[in-house]
């Protein structure tokens, strides 16, 4: 098996996925990556679980696209 060129996998995230950067104060990143790993997730996905809590949306509903 081949391994995927990054410029794929790219080109896939572009198509699959919007981008957010969150900025936080100064010297919390560390308690941040802390409660994610805490809970055994990354950071990403601490947040992407905390936003359908707080938006109120299943998981399924979180992953679909929104114009469907």
């Amino acid at each position: 098996m081949g391994r995927t060129s990054s410029a794929v996998k790219q080109r896939y995230n572009e198509k699959a996925y919007d981008r957010l950067a969150i900025t936080i104060p100064k010297g919390k990143k560390e308690a941040v990556e802390a409660c994610a790993k805490s809970r055994g997730v990354s950071v990403n996905m601490l947040v992407n679980n905390l936003l359908m809590d707080a938006i109120g949306v299943s998981e399924a509903e979180w992953r679909s696209k929104g114009d469907e």
